[in-house]
């Protein structure tokens, strides 16, 4: 079904989307309609009469006409089917039924035997349970011939536990449709695996096309034909109307000439002519373009023709990309606007700015730094850096990734696949525009451990280093050198970095030999986690002299980063060849060991093996108080949210054992009454309270009798009017230290969850840092250390455990119940061996069934 032949109300449902299969080519994966008979029909004519039989269990030549209405006539709840296209042909289709009065629905799959092995059935599979689960379906049942080892292998190898059982030939397979670790590592791998093969077909291209190319002098086509066909080792064809020879190769006048073993082409057209170029590039089954037109003010539907080219196979970097390089033997490619002339490397960069390509490329290139890829994103229409991460994740070339990024596309994405990659390869990244919202970039960057550096010139520093040098795993860097001054400088940077340094003074005339017994004495010792060489030359031109050499042959440690500074000199490594980075002062060299530092402390935290299992929790019934909550506030308006009253909220908590006093509510009349069945000492909280702790705000603290309860309660009334009521009275808690623990549900990303210091005062003393739910120990630990919080309690020796406690359990309960819009405690108050939630404002808000994850194309 093409593009102008599919339905409205298919083509807007939310179950349409495009994929990527495990081959890297792209599907449009849709719900089938009745108008899908004739095409349903063909399908199951061109399959083999065994896969036919092992779909129905008997032999069906043909669907007849009940069949198909049966098949293609759909609720999309009780009964569901979806199709699969590729270049407009119907290649797979897939279906549930709902068992009649149960939470169970059967599953069936049929995939064309010329598609098979692509991960089509697999796919089917997610979106099917996905669709099941918004539903509320909680299990799927299927039957499979034991002979069908095929279908058999896809479910067995979704990630979902399976119950078996054999009779007569036939395999009963049912499941629940939970989202466990296994189901959910299960599709982040295969999510994984298909878009760096989908960015690898793209990037790796058989044959090359210059859409655009030209011999007119400083113009853009001339340009990119000149550096294509300078550089590859692929055919590659120019294609202009008004040439018929370029470089003594033959110019085709349009697309549709090209041969067919054209992969990429490389698009530098006028506007005007794009939505034709694309649309010729997919008739001749192309796997790729860049597509260097800059479409603003076109009036182009980029939307548009992204989905259109992604339906049938085609991916596209751009519009308005500088292009992509690799100097790499094995990858070799030069499709850029610049002539990226830098050293085969270890460092990824991705840009999304065009623009400043060039300035990147030449200032990597005045410091010496090799490239294993340079990709220029432009407008991220389609491929974006979550694929470019994907792709780099397994490429042996990489081994830092650097990004300049103004927007995430898909943050939770991103997330995602950034903290799994950050595991292996360091992240630099450089954000602005939309992606340095504070509250969202914040957290995704401490969540997913990327490094953040302020500017252009600190991401290829702190590149260039992680690319050639250990990550730094402690904070004691010894700094030799010869020169008083620089030492004092460096000691000073360090520690505004977070790290202690130590000097080793040689004399100012220290020779090469004595740099070299000091390096390999440092270098030695278990006191030492980095290394500062700092040299002062005598006259300018002993810059490159004995001792940089010296300092190349002996930096050399596998476990411990080794920065040189070299005094007169220039950014760069320490020597041409030499993995030993130098910088021209020590405030560089000291910010970026700071940034390895944290990374190292960041990779320290996510390999322990700690047991996040939590005990005594209770999801079941907190999801009842939460749709009960939810149910009663929706009876009064639709769809509006519900606010937790302190004695609501404390049952909450408690559902994942957090504690909380003793809290009810009560009028002015019988606040004596709730007092005295709590118990004194007690706290009044008005509902409605003015800034401040005190009376008049809102707020009576270690009230001991009733005469307290009732002239609180009158000062308040006389202060806030109507609003005090109604009251919480709450049992009194023991004096400690105020944290805020906050736990609120962003569209973007997920649930964020902010720690630090607490009280009234909280949001105007704005200290906090940040992660993504859920949050493990180790990361709860590191979160209070970035806050004045860890500190403050050592000071006060009070242990910071339950707090640590607390903090996964909020964010643990904020994450599990996604109708939890916002968790806000505070104060907690932390004491010797209790974190006590005394305030909380707890919002709700309806949400729908289902969260199963698929895999799609945003």
């Amino acid at each position: 079904m093409s593009d102008a032949d599919t339905p409205a109300d298919v083509a807007t449902s939310k179950w349409a989307t495009s994929v990527v299969l495990s081959s890297g080519d792209t599907a449009y994966i849709r719900p089938l309609t009745t108008h899908d008979k004739a095409a349903l029909a063909d399908f199951h004519q061109r399959q083999s009469p065994e896969s036919v039989y092992r779909r129905y269990f008997s032999p069906k030549p043909e669907l007849n006409a009940r069949e198909l209405e049966h098949f293609t006539d759909i609720d999309m709840v009780n009964r569901v089917a979806l199709a699969v296209e590729s270049q407009n042909q119907f290649v797979a289709w897939a279906s549930y039924e709902r068992w009649p009065g149960r939470n169970e629905a059967e599953a069936a799959f049929m995939v064309d035997d010329k598609f098979n092995g692509r991960g089509i059935a697999t796919l089917l599979l997610e979106h099917l349970a996905a669709i099941a689960q918004s539903n509320g379906i909680e299990r799927f049942t299927a039957e499979v011939l034991g002979d069908n080892r095929g279908m058999l292998a896809v479910f067995s190898k979704a990630g979902w536990p399976l119950q078996r059982r054999f009779d007569s030939g036939v395999v009963d397979l049912d499941w629940d449709l939970a989202n466990t670790d296994e189901f959910l590592d299960s599709v982040e791998r295969r999510e994984q695996r298909a878009d760096s093969r989908a960015v690898a077909r793209l990037l790796l291209p058989k044959a090359i096309a210059v859409i655009g190319a030209s011999h007119r002098p400083n113009s853009v086509g001339e340009a990119l034909w000149n550096h294509v066909i300078d550089s590859v080792n692929v055919p590659a064809y120019p294609v202009n109307p008004h040439h018929t020879e370029l470089s003594n190769r033959r110019c085709y006048s349009s697309v549709d000439e090209l041969p067919n073993d054209v992969s990429l082409a490389i698009v530098a057209v006028p506007p005007s002519q794009l939505e034709a170029t694309i649309d010729g590039c997919i008739a001749k089954l192309m796997r790729g373009a860049i597509v260097i037109t800059d479409i603003d003010g076109s009036g182009i539907d980029i939307d548009a023709l992204v989905l259109r080219a992604r339906r049938n196979g085609l991916r596209i970097i751009g519009p308005a990309s500088m292009g992509a390089a690799s100097p790499h033997l094995d990858t070799k490619l030069q499709a850029a606007l610049v002539n990226v002339t830098l050293p085969a490397g270890h460092v990824a960069i991705s840009l999304q700015s065009g623009s400043l390509g060039g300035s990147v490329l030449r200032h990597a290139d005045d410091v010496g730094m090799g490239v294993s890829w340079f990709v220029s994103l432009g407008d991220k229409s389609d491929i974006s850096g979550n694929d470019l991460l994907q792709f780099w994740e397994d490429d042996d070339n990489t081994r830092v990734i650097a990004m300049y990024t103004e927007s995430f596309g898909n943050p939770r994405k991103f997330a995602r696949i950034a903290r799994r990659v950050s595991l292996t390869r360091p992240i630099v990244a450089v954000r602005t525009g939309a992606a340095a919202d504070g509250t969202l970039g914040g957290a995704l960057f401490q969540h997913a451990g990327l490094i953040e550096v302020p500017t252009v010139h600190s991401l290829i520093d702190t590149a260039r280093v992680l690319a050639t040098q250990p990550v730094l795993r402690g904070p004691d860097i010894t700094i030799i050198t010869n020169s008083r001054s620089p030492a004092t400088l460096a000691a000073a940077a360090l520690a505004t970095a977070g790290l202690r340094g130590t000097v080793h003074r040689l004399a100012v005339e220290a020779t090469d030999d004595e740099f070299a017994t000091a390096m390999t004495m440092a270098l030695a010792s278990d006191d030492v986690d980095g290394l500062m060489v700092i040299h002062a030359p005598a006259v300018a031109s002993d810059v490159d002299s004995a001792t940089a050499d010296a300092i190349s042959r002996y930096a050399v440690s596998d476990t411990k980063p080794v920065l040189a500074v070299l005094l007169g000199g220039a950014d760069g490594p320490v020597q041409p060849g030499s993995d030993v980075p130098a910088f021209a002062f020590p405030e560089q060299a000291a910010a970026v060991l700071g940034r390895s530092h944290a990374y190292g402390r960041w990779l320290a935290a996510e390999a322990l093996t700690e047991d996040d299992a939590v005990a005594d929790i209770d999801p079941e019934s907190a999801r009842q108080l939460i749709e009960g909550a939810v149910a009663t506030a929706s009876e009064q308006a639709p769809g509006a949210e519900a606010e937790l009253s302190a004695e609501q909220a404390g049952l909450l908590l408690a559902t994942y054992g957090i504690t909380m006093p003793r809290a009810l509510l009560a009028t002015a009349d019988t606040a004596i009454a709730v007092a005295n069945t709590i118990g004194y000492p007690v706290a009044i909280k008005a509902a409605k309270r003015a800034v401040g702790r005190s009376v008049k705000a809102g707020i009576a603290l270690d009230l001991t009798e009733d005469d307290d309860v009732a002239q609180s309660i009158e000062q308040m009334r006389q202060s806030l009017g109507d609003g005090a009521t109604p009251f919480t009275v709450q049992e009194m808690s023991a004096p400690g230290f105020d944290v805020r623990i906050r736990c609120e549900h962003d569209d973007r990303l997920g649930v964020i969850v902010s720690v630090g210091l607490g009280g009234v005062h909280a949001v105007v003393i704005d200290d906090r840092t940040m992660r993504v739910a859920p949050v493990s120990r180790s990361a709860a630990t590191a979160m209070l250390a970035e806050t004045k919080v860890a500190a403050a309690l050592e000071t006060a020796g009070i242990d910071a455990d339950r707090l640590v406690e607390t903090i996964c359990l909020a964010a643990l309960l904020a994450s599990d119940h996604p109708s939890v819009s916002l968790l806000d405690l505070n104060p907690v108050i932390v004491s010797s061996n209790s974190a006590m939630v005394t305030d909380t404002h707890v919002r709700l808000v309806p949400h729908d069934h289902g969260s199963t994850p698929i895999r799609k194309l945003d």
